[in-house]
């Protein structure tokens, strides 16, 4: 074994006895509910959603008590307590870890084998990897850009799989990660592929506004059936991220007429959450010239925070989501939903004042 590889391997398990140990103290001190949720992360992402178990323990302490944290690789002596397996687990988990994802399979197979519920199925989650998220978006009905994988190199710098110019260049699983833009062939033939890992081509689609020349990406959560209208991103530029955001009163109120709105694209949007075969995941979509909504794209482990500042009108959307979230979960396990957090979820419960 070679010292990179022995000392990569030590950092690991060192991760690996730390973070277990916060676990287990944390579950010590607030996992003492009879019947629980199995909830698994890595110690390579440990704290992933700690924002939705520092909101419970403060909103819904009694629901705090169902959730146990555990990490990968995870055996279990006794199987009684568990109602619900939830694994926040970035997808797909092979692209970062064929090791995680054997033992998240393993796991999976395990609480199927129980008839213990399984909220977003690690091998589900490459349904929402770029290219066959659109195939299956598509075949439910929604318009999706079309997306081909880079597998012959010099096919693509030559004839740019017949697509039209400009397209865009990005990687096929995961998210947040680099895109390059090609508008003439001479870009194709330039791009860095060697900087991708699944490189795929994506039709480009102008969502560009002609009144105030500004892109728009608008981002909806489904929790089961329940769905949130959590933010709109609005830039200047063509990658729209939290970011880059634009910010001014007007387009403010615009996002908060969004967010306190019921999506106009709710059943289209549960059309394609089933056709993924996810129980949750947010969807990124936008508008074309024409008016037609176009999805992006779908992420299983969607960001979910709580904002300070100018950007405060975010955090009742977010606190839906986590709502919602918990709402999933407890109908999953089949437990009853406190009529405070449904309230919380029909917008019927005052908010937190403050963010966690």
């Amino acid at each position: 074994m070679s010292v990179k590889r022995f000392k990569s391997r030590l950092r690991a398990g060192c991760r690996q006895t730390l973070f277990g140990l916060q676990c287990a103290l944390k579950n010590r001190r607030f996992a003492r509910a009879p019947k629980r949720f199995l909830i698994v992360r890595h110690s390579e992402k440990p704290h992933d959603y700690d924002v939705v178990i520092d909101w419970a323990q403060q909103r819904f302490p009694a629901l705090r008590s169902l959730c146990e944290l555990r990490l990968l690789p995870c055996r279990i002596r006794d199987w009684s307590p568990y109602v619900l397996h939830v694994p926040w687990l970035r997808d797909p988990v092979q692209r970062w870890s064929e090791e995680a994802y054997s033992q998240a399979n393993w796991l999976a197979a395990e609480c199927e084998a129980r008839c213990i519920p399984i909220i977003n199925r690690v091998d589900r989650l490459a349904n929402a990897g770029k290219s066959t998220a659109a195939r299956l978006m598509a075949r439910a009905g929604l318009r999706t850009p079309r997306m081909l994988p880079i597998n012959d190199v010099d096919e693509f710098r030559e004839t740019a799989f017949g697509m039209n110019l400009p397209l865009i260049v990005r990687e096929d699983w995961g998210h947040g990660q680099l895109m390059l833009r090609a508008d003439e062939f001479a870009d194709v033939r330039c791009i860095p592929l060697e900087r991708f890992v699944r490189p795929i081509a994506v039709e480009y689609i102008d969502v560009n506004t002609d009144e105030d020349g500004l892109y728009r990406k608008y981002r909806y959560v489904a929790a089961g059936d329940v769905g949130i209208t959590l933010s709109v991103h609005i830039s200047k530029s063509w990658i729209t991220k939290g970011k880059n955001c634009e910010f001014s009163d007007r387009l403010r109120d615009e996002e908060m007429a969004y967010i306190d709105s019921q999506d106009p694209h709710h059943e289209l949007l549960e059309r394609a959450r089933k056709a993924l075969e996810l129980d949750f995941v947010a969807f990124d979509y936008g508008y074309d010239r024409s008016g037609q909504m176009i999805v992006w794209e779908a992420n299983p482990l969607p960001l979910l925070h709580f904002q300070g500042g100018r950007r405060t009108y975010r955090n009742p959307p977010a606190e839906r989501t986590l709502a919602a979230m918990l709402k999933l979960y407890l109908q999953r396990a089949g437990l009853p939903v406190p009529g405070e957090l449904q309230d919380l979820v029909s917008r019927r419960q005052p908010l937190l004042a403050e963010p966690v």
